[in-house]
């Protein structure tokens, strides 16, 4: 009897905008195997964006060049006001609603806060996304399992929301758990909810926002269902140039900071720690192995090559004017804040060249990447 064929896992990590990087490298993927060729990758993990993308692939798990068309066809569309209300009428309105809706007696229900109302997103999502072809495609036996995360504003723990094969189980941990449910909108928004960005999405009696705010362990939800391969498109900031240590941090440097501190480095901390994983297994004889419960894991981390911030300067004139009067407003700075610009920049010439980046990072490390999905 033949050795089972790896379990591959594709795990898409957040960042707003910047997660059009994620369709270039798929893109490039894509192209590596023949039109009706199923995907390479049989479960799904994704956080904020890249549980958007994670979706929109995994519907298509029987064809996966079809998939990534479809999503590629999806962010090439995108503009700012298909993501958030962007008109100057809108915005007002929106902050408007919020301040009344705190000004009112406590014993009315206030909406979650947020700068910018995203129904436009839940209006795109509802659109574009078959979420039945999810469970045809398990019954099929095409995907093993996707797992979507989000974090419990209630008990401050992460929650991945997973739906795949019955062989997966539920798990539970000090700061984690794993959910069976079936995948909606509503997860989707609740995890690319950016705190004070976008407002929380309401899942059951419990209000979620952003998988990546309490995500300690990224790599846990694909390792627990089952994942030999893991291969992680990351969104990680690479900072070319050193900010001038003399400069106080304004609103938007600081915001900026936090937000790439919350998307990147539990990441790194976890490859750490699996690769250390790794090597203690492999010191171990077979029996020891088996007697743990605990087996190796290989990981692949693609990451862009270059900065996201010089890309968010160079378009940041693309986004709708009234976006760019509110971030004045708050003393947000294009030129000195473009690492908070890049991940609400939802503007075409943006996310082309992200796609373009995310697509020429996949063919320069080709030869590893096809090693890897072998």
């Amino acid at each position: 009897m033949g050795k089972e064929k790896p379990k591959i896992s594709l795990l898409l990590s957040g960042g707003g905008a910047r997660a059009a990087y994620q369709v270039g490298v798929l893109k490039a993927i894509s192209e590596w195997y023949p039109r009706n060729h199923h995907s390479p990758f049989v479960i799904y993990s994704g956080t904020s964006a890249g549980a958007i993308n994670a979706t929109a692939i995994a519907c298509y798990a029987s064809c996966f060049r079809l998939g990534v068309k479809k999503l590629e066809w999806i962010w090439a569309r995108l503009h700012s006001r298909r993501v958030f209300r962007s008109s100057g009428w809108g915005i007002t309105q929106h902050l408007s609603h919020q301040l009344l809706a705190r000004l009112r007696a406590e014993h009315h229900p206030r909406p979650p806060f947020g700068l910018l109302d995203n129904r436009p997103l839940r209006l795109l999502l509802n659109q574009v996304n078959n979420y039945g072809r999810l469970e045809q495609q398990i019954l099929a036996g095409n995907l093993h399992g996707i797992s979507i995360t989000a974090s419990s504003y209630k008990s401050g723990k992460t929650v991945s929301f997973f739906q795949g094969q019955q062989s997966i189980t539920p798990w539970t941990y000090s700061k984690s758990k794993g959910r069976r449910s079936l995948i909606t909108t509503e997860h989707l928004l609740a995890s690319s909810a950016i705190p004070f960005v976008f407002p929380a999405s309401r899942i059951g009696q419990a209000y979620y926002g952003d998988g990546s705010i309490h995500q300690l362990t990224p790599l846990r939800p694909s390792m627990k269902m089952g994942a030999d391969k893991i291969l992680i498109i990351d969104l990680i900031n690479q900072r070319l140039r050193p900010q001038d240590p003399t400069q106080a941090p304004g609103v938007g440097m600081l915001t900026g900071h936090l937000m790439d501190t919350i998307f990147s480095d539990t990441m790194a901390a976890e490859l750490e720690h699996l690769e250390y994983t790794n090597t203690l297994l492999s010191k171990l004889p077979d029996d020891e192995r088996r007697k743990m419960a605990v087996k190796s894991v290989d990981t692949l981390h693609l990451y862009p090559s270059q900065s996201f911030e010089p890309l968010a300067q160079a378009f940041y004139h693309h986004m709708p004017l009234a976006a760019r009067s509110l971030m004045r407003l708050l003393g947000i700075s294009p030129k000195d804040d473009a690492a908070l610009t890049s991940y609400i920049l939802f503007e075409p010439n943006y996310i082309h060249a992200l796609i373009n980046l995310g697509y020429l990072d996949a063919q320069e490390r080709e030869s590893e990447l096809r090693s890897f999905l072998e």
